[in-house]
């Protein structure tokens, strides 16, 4: 009889110890599945990283890059903010914008996310077990109180004598209440159920006694008509593991599009500065030009309109030159949150990045226009998905046509009682009792059903016109990607031959000038021209090079390993 408090007492010990545990074991316990949910359909996404950690702290360190010991006379009064600044290649800042910057943390945080969702839903197709445990201690002391009162007040029977007063009763009791379950969903529809129950109550003063009660308790149950089959039932299963499966695209694809951010961005700072060493050289050959026209001035050669046409276009060049500083200045500042740094960290961009790309020349990609377009459509991951949103839809239709169905489910059940032992689990199986059932409801209200199953019909559609659409915009973008190539391209050609005419014009012009023989015009408009045809040359190889990579990204041939660094070609890199 007295056998049953210490297993109840195990079993609420277990109980409290579970719900004790910590918050990282939990944490741990969701990372370790999510992170296994990502890997397992990772193989299915070409180019995808295994760099997914979310909460992953790395401290910006920027002592292991080269020093900049150089003051450049070109940035005027911001010269010497460069001292001592971290020199970046192209390279390291792919590698710290995949280590250190936000956006690309925020991407990594939404898959995390997906992937976290998607363990809830397959957690619903394992055994749910659940234990619940309560106890209750109760006394009963009213009669003792009354007696007090009656005492305190005089109101009491006046036959009733001391001895009868001060023996009244009390009773004392406690009762313990367990369950323990267990339940299991059916990926055809149904379900399996398993429940033992315990109730114990126990007398510990007057009647001395205990009631115990319990029962174990099985059911199954089948849907056999609405919410019949796997594909009805596993579908909110089956669309969560599609949608992870997007995500790691749509990842995939953000991974290739901000290296090419980056890479655009870093060239861009470079340019910048480009223009402003350019800027700078216009200006000092401005303030040569104006110092001769001024001694001829004074030598009665130059008019005052002529020096004060040069010294107007000097101004203004000082002008431009002092923009660009600050476009230069502003564009590194950007680049710097781009990749994650802090706004006060001291970096430049190595210049000769610069020097390298322009070696290298305007190299066109190894296809054609015709075969990059067809291999966009091979290649293009956002494409496979919107395909994979098609055939999303149509599964749709065929779940609101099963709702539309009559309800019919059987169940079948079996209980059995406790022997009333009190022990908890000790079930009296030779007393058991089985049930059958069956379960029909007709549809006679199927409006909301109706509008569902009409909703998904049109979501179809909707979703082949999306994906229609899509491959058109991939082919679009291709198409552009190859016409900005061949713009930049022949802007380089321009632009190189622009730079040889013009400092043949400012060679002329400053040998006229140094004669007396020149035109002051002649010499701000050549000297002007030269400083833009050389900024243009260097924007176009730039241009050129961003098209090139866009290209190759659009295209669906630009890999990007874990560091950010990338590889383009027709051939998937090992």
């Amino acid at each position: 009889m007295h056998r049953s408090r210490p297993t109840f007492f195990a079993l609420m010990t277990a109980g409290l110890l579970l719900a004790a545990c910590s918050g990282t074991a939990y944490r741990n316990s969701a990372d370790n599945e999510t992170y296994a949910a990502i890997a397992g359909k990772s193989d299915l996404v070409p180019g995808m990283t295994e760099e997914v950690e979310v909460d992953e702290q790395r401290v910006v360190d920027l002592e292991a890059f080269p020093v900049n010991s150089l003051s450049f006379e070109f940035l005027g009064d911001s010269a010497e903010s460069e001292i001592n600044s971290s020199v970046l290649s192209l390279n390291d800042a792919l590698d710290l914008a995949f280590r250190h910057s936000k956006d690309y943390q925020t991407r990594k945080e939404r898959l995390y996310l997906e992937a976290l969702s998607l363990t809830l839903d397959r957690y619903r197709y394992a055994p749910i077990f659940s234990f619940n445990s309560g106890g209750e201690y109760q006394w009963d002391m009213e009669d003792e109180f009354v007696t007090d009162m009656e005492n305190l007040t005089g109101t009491g029977s006046q036959t009733d004598t001391p001895t009868q007063r001060a023996t009244a009763s009390s009773s004392e009791m406690y009762q313990a209440d367990t369950s323990l379950g267990v339940r299991y969903l059916l990926r055809g529809g149904g379900s399996v159920a398993l429940n033992l129950t315990n109730n114990l109550r126990r007398f510990l003063s007057g009647d001395v006694s205990e009631l115990s009660t319990g029962a174990l308790i099985g059911s199954i149950t089948q849907p056999l008509l609405r919410d019949f089959g796997a594909a009805i039932e596993t579908e909110a299963l089956l669309q969560a593991e599609r949608d992870l499966l997007y995500e790691l695209r749509n990842f995939t694809r953000f991974r290739k599009s901000f290296a090419v951010q980056v890479a655009s961005s870093y060239y861009n700072v470079l340019l910048n500065r480009e223009t402003t060493k350019n800027n700078y050289a216009g200006l000092l050959a401005n303030n040569l030009s104006l110092e001769r026209e001024r001694a001829f001035q004074a030598e009665g050669l130059r008019t005052l309109l002529d020096v004060g046409r040069l010294e107007q276009a000097t101004l203004q060049q000082d002008l431009r030159w002092t923009t660009s500083i600050a476009r230069y200045q502003r564009s590194l500042d950007s680049f710097k949150i781009l990749i994650g740094l802090n706004a006060e960290d001291a970096i430049i961009l190595d210049d000769n990045e610069m020097t390298l790309i322009t070696e290298t020349g305007m190299s066109a990609p190894e296809l054609d226009l015709d075969r990059a377009l067809d291999m966009s459509v091979q290649t293009r991951l956002d494409l496979y998905t919107e395909l994979d949103r098609v055939q999303d839809a149509s599964r749709r239709i065929d779940v609101a046509a099963n709702a539309l169905e009559p309800s019919l489910g059987v169940t079948l059940s079996a209980s059995a009682p406790a022997t009333g032992s009190g022990e908890f689990g000790d079930v009296n199986f030779d007393n058991a009792v089985y049930a059958a059932g069956l379960d029909v409801e007709m549809p006679l209200d199927s409006k909301a059903e109706r509008n569902t199953y009409r909703r998904a019909l049109i979501d179809y559609d909707a979703a082949t016109r999306a994906y229609t659409l899509a491959l058109d915009n991939v082919k679009l973008e291709v198409i552009d990607a190859w016409r900005r190539m061949d713009e930049a391209g022949k802007g380089y050609d321009i632009n190189l031959a622009s730079v040889e005419i013009n400092e043949r014009r400012v060679e002329e012009a400053e040998l006229r000038a140094e004669l007396g023989l020149g035109n002051v015009q002649d010499t701000v408009d050549s000297q002007n021209d030269l400083t833009a045809a050389r900024t243009d040359l260097v924007r176009s190889i730039v241009d050129y090079n961003i098209s090139k990579l866009e290209f190759w990204r659009d295209v669906g041939l630009l890999y990007v390993d874990d560091s950010g660094q990338w590889e383009e070609g027709i051939d998937e890199p090992r």
